[in-house]
């Protein structure tokens, strides 16, 4: 057994002897550490070398059946926000004064102050304001979407709008090269609901830089990659509903990327708490796996309607009308997990690479034709 599980273990116990009762996401990230420890003797983790042996791993870790079942029937309403948390990592990402230091950033750049008495995480000096100032298109969008998020939630009154204001603001300094677009500030609100300011940062930190990065930057290149993806498999699993979109004239993106930047915020009901049981699954499994699969539960579900539509129009409305429907939540996602197990990151990872080629040729065609 891994050295680093038995010194784990016996701090465990000593903690315990101190009525220290371990926090979900202590809990958590001890049991998923497991499966990245090397082994006393170097580099083989113990489930690889049970895979190496012809021995199921499974054994090792039977939590991990068992909390998967867990999430995909919902996460209680009580403890999401620490699950989820605990799933992005908060605890690790977490960096001493760094929040504060974007904020500082912010109000004394505002205020037109000096910024040299603004400290790093590292006890550096931060940048001067003028160096990471957020650009004016940036600010006045987020004033306008700041009422647009989730209006008349008791949670978002002036206060409420106040922090979600110093979250979308300092996520654009800490990453200039996102900075600020639209449907963020869905995110960063719904985080809000869940959780405090500052864990809702590193919670959106974790979500925009890891599970969706290059999906939100200028040219949104993962984003135009995924739709790609997106569009083979439903070809593969929907021939004939794909067929029908095209003598529509629908192209696949015009339906699924909304879905996909959006992470389905605002585009299936929050009633039956269907967005909140999507984001369970994908922020658990650490990838964008969830949202293909759940692209194409909603396709099977309502495929039958589409083909039905006279005209692209009516196809765009009807899928557009999923947010105001009912809808059965735990359908959605039993279908997307067990329907669609097939579609997995390694089979994504393939369709990427098969795809991006194309993408970043077309961006390398539109940057030589802006400099002619």
């Amino acid at each position: 057994m891994s050295l680093r599980i038995n010194e784990r273990k016996k701090m465990k116990v000593e903690q315990m002897g101190q009525n220290h009762l371990p926090s979900i996401e202590e809990d958590f990230e001890e049991e998923h550490s497991r499966n990245l420890i090397l082994d006393d003797s170097g580099n083989e983790s113990l489930e690889a070398s049970a895979a190496a042996h012809g021995i199921s791993p499974m054994p090792f870790f039977p939590w991990k059946e068992e909390l998967e079942c867990l999430v995909r029937g919902g996460l209680p309403k009580a403890l999401r926000g620490e699950v989820w948390q605990a799933f992005v990592g908060v605890r690790k990402r977490r960096m001493e004064r760094y929040y504060q230091s974007l904020i500082a950033l912010r109000t004394n750049a505002d205020e037109g102050k000096d910024n040299d008495s603004s400290l790093s995480v590292n006890g550096g000096k931060q940048p001067d304001a003028d160096h990471v100032a957020i650009p004016a298109k940036w600010r006045r969008q987020i004033e306008k979407d700041l009422p647009r998020t989730f209006p008349g939630h008791p949670a978002l009154d002036e206060v409420g709008r106040d922090s979600l204001r110093r979250l979308l603001l300092a996520y654009a300094r800490h990453n200039p090269s996102v900075g600020y677009c639209q449907a963020m500030n869905f995110f960063a609100g719904l985080l809000l609901l869940l959780m405090p300011e500052e864990n809702a940062f590193w919670t959106l930190v974790g979500i925009l830089d890891d599970y969706f990065d290059g999906y939100y930057s200028e040219e949104m290149i993962e984003s135009q990659v995924d739709q790609l993806v997106f569009e083979e498999l439903m070809r593969e699993r929907f021939p004939k509903l794909v067929s029908h979109l095209d003598y529509l004239g629908v192209q696949v993106a015009w339906i699924s990327g909304p879905w996909f930047l959006s992470i389905f915020v605002n585009m299936i009901p929050w009633e039956s708490a269907s967005v909140l049981r999507v984001w369970d699954v994908l922020l658990f499994e650490g990838n964008r796996v969830m949202l293909f699969r759940t692209a194409l539960a909603l396709m099977e579900l309502y495929g039958h309607a589409l083909v039905t539509t006279k005209d692209a129009g009516d196809a765009v409305a009807l899928l557009q009308s999923l947010s105001g429907s009912t809808f059965d939540s735990s359908q959605l996602v039993l279908t997307a997990c067990m329907g669609y197990l097939a579609v997995t990151e390694a089979r994504l990872q393939e369709l990427r690479e098969k795809h991006r080629p194309a993408v970043l040729g077309v961006i390398e065609e539109r940057s030589k034709g802006g400099r002619v």
